[in-house]
């Protein structure tokens, strides 16, 4: 197990940084990416590469030079995320492919990348990490949100395609960590949250001042890069986990939030909000769903 090399994208902080230094730790060979390598100074691992997952050239580089020094791959984490915010019809076409090129493209570059190498040994292990997001699509965030729903679904056909090469595929759906991940999405999406004339901007305002009340809280990465772990380590993975708990109650609760109308609580806060009188048919609570 201490030998097994561990190629790891994002670790320029939060989670893909506090896998890095777990895995470390723990004796695996552990080769940490970020898209601007000086942010890898610090970060413990046995090799630091700069690797843009929107490039397929800085893609290919990343992955031969991996192979190069350490001879395999038998891990890939795909941990490189891109938050945006926003009404679906404000988010721009190249603000939305933006969002995919990472979250999505990016993941299956990566992927198709280090097949080759993994199905020679015959075994290999790939971690998609997604998101309670990927299960539960909230308003403002439905770019966001599509993205690690494509993810989910991407990881199931793998999950079945790769098994029989011995690959294992592993979901991970973290909830809400302690990370900048929040406000660097606020920053990203900027152009949309603080235009003073669109029809949502009571809204995006409200979700900008509740981003800084909650600043700095939710679970610390190591809770997720522990779970990771667990997954990497397990000779028969789950397909999903979730961190912390909290993760785990949310997803196992969504099918009986729906019944009592989520959607329809939801959509009355985003009204109240907005002024807004009581409009179209939103699920009452207790209505069926198709």
């Amino acid at each position: 197990m201490a030998q097994r090399v561990v190629l790891i994208t994002g670790c320029s902080s939060g989670i893909g940084r506090a896998l890095a230094a777990r895995l470390h730790r723990a004796g695996f060979t552990v080769v940490a990416t970020a898209r601007r390598g000086e942010d890898l100074a610090d970060v413990p691992a046995a090799t630091r590469l700069q690797l843009d997952v929107t490039s397929q050239a800085s893609v290919d580089d990343a992955v031969a030079e991996t192979v190069r020094r350490h001879g395999q791959i038998d891990v890939l984490v795909n941990n490189a995320g891109y938050g945006q915010r926003g009404a679906v019809e404000e988010v721009s076409n190249a603000e939305t492919e933006a969002a995919y090129a990472v979250n999505v493209h990016g993941v299956l570059r990566m992927i198709r990348a280090v097949l080759p190498t993994m199905r020679q040994s015959g075994s290999g292990r790939i971690i998609n990490v997604s998101s309670v997001a990927g299960k539960i699509s909230l308003p403002l965030m439905g770019v966001y949100c599509s993205t690690k729903f494509a993810l989910e679904a991407l990881s199931d056909s793998l999950r079945v395609e790769l098994g029989v090469f011995g690959i294992r595929v592993v979901v991970i759906e973290p909830g809400m960590i302690a990370t900048r991940f929040s406000e660097t999405a606020q920053t990203v999406s900027r152009r949309v949250l603080t235009n003073g004339d669109s029809p949502y901007a009571p809204l995006y305002q409200e979700g900008m001042n509740l981003t800084n009340r909650v600043k700095g809280r939710g679970a610390r990465p190591d809770s997720v890069a522990r779970v990771i772990e667990r997954a990497i380590r397990a000779p028969r993975p789950k397909a999903r986990y979730q961190a912390p708990a909290s993760a785990v109650w949310m997803v196992r609760l969504l099918p009986a939030a729906h019944w009592v109308g989520f959607e329809y609580w939801l959509s009355r806060g985003l009204r109240k909000t907005l002024g807004q009188p009581r409009q179209g048919s939103v699920s009452q609570p207790g209505a069926p769903r198709d």
